[in-house]
């Protein structure tokens, strides 16, 4: 039976990471270290010469260009609940840009904005909100262009992150090299994101871990204290993603320091799990590392 083959980019810091799945099994993965003077922060500068990479990598794993999937750094881009009256829908756009102008603190117009109904009662809606500034969007739309490929879908990460850990309320915690998030998840709706740069080079990992620590305390307590009637649940679960949650790597060095879950745990009564995607993954391909990979290729892509 044919078996169709989903190609994702993820763009990350200094690096471009490529991931191809066949069916529900992953295919085959490569990941790019990128001068930062052609990219910084996942950041395009140079969208000609950063394409020239990406074409000859997807060369080098044979990846198909029929479904292209990539994501967009979540730096910059503004999350937000908001509630309209209950409206036609021929006069929804209009009203949600109106209010997204009203509430959020990047301009709309300078902006792609997309929002996701969550609930539909009789005299209000509840929805997800999301801008993204355009000059990110039309950079990394340049860069792929330039590597001669149209991507079908674009999205953005803090939305595969939830697809991949796939719960429906749930923290998602992300640590790279040069940067580290927070996602709060009810309902399967991001619904507050924080991500912080590490500009900091010479950090260690368990600095970046306690740093990681204390913005998940804080998140979790804005959130709770936001959100009185609708509290974290005790038995909610912290998913670990991110290169520094390389699964082989976290796992030989839990075993010989018990400390290092014990200083990340300690900022949180939660339970720590890593995701466990609906896909067949190789032993030794990280998880963690290429988790906003998987949740590229677990969109639909009908």
């Amino acid at each position: 039976m044919f078996k169709r083959k989903i190609t994702t980019i993820s763009f990350e810091g200094n690096e471009i990471r490529f991931l191809v799945v066949r069916g529900r099994k992953v295919h085959s993965w490569r990941t790019k270290t990128i001068p930062p003077e052609l990219m910084n922060q996942g950041l395009i500068q140079n969208p000609v010469s950063v394409g020239k990479i990406i074409q000859t990598t997807l060369k080098e794993i044979k990846a198909p260009k029929r479904i292209m999937v990539t994501s967009v750094t979540g730096q910059r881009s503004v999350h937000r609940i908001m509630r309209i009256p209950n409206i036609q829908d021929k006069l929804l756009e209009e009203t949600i840009r109106r209010k997204a102008k009203q509430e959020l603190a990047i301009p709309v117009d300078e902006a792609d904005l997309s929002w996701r109904i969550i609930t539909r009662a009789n005299n209000q809606i509840v929805l997800y909100v999301l801008a993204v500034p355009n000059a990110i969007i039309d950079r990394q739309v340049e860069t792929l262009r330039a590597a001669k490929i149209k991507p079908k879908i674009m999205d953005i990460k803090p939305l595969a992150l939830q697809r991949v850990v796939n719960k429906k309320t749930t923290i998602i915690v992300n640590l790279e090299s040069f940067s580290m998030g927070v996602i709060i998840v009810v309902n399967h709706i991001p619904i507050l994101v924080r991500t912080i740069p590490l500009e900091t080079g010479n950090l260690t990992d368990e600095a970046k871990i306690d740093l990681l620590g204390q913005e998940l305390a804080r998140t979790v307590k804005y959130y709770n204290e936001s959100n009185k009637s609708n509290r974290l649940q005790e038995e909610t679960v912290v998913y670990l993603t991110g290169e520094l949650f390389d699964y082989p790597r976290l796992e030989s060095r839990l075993d010989e320091s018990p400390n290092l879950a014990e200083r990340f745990s300690s900022k949180t009564p939660y339970k720590i799990s890593l995701p466990k995607p609906p896909l067949e993954t190789p032993p030794k391909l990280s998880v963690a590392k290429y988790a906003v990979n998987l949740g590229l290729a677990l969109k639909n892509t009908k």
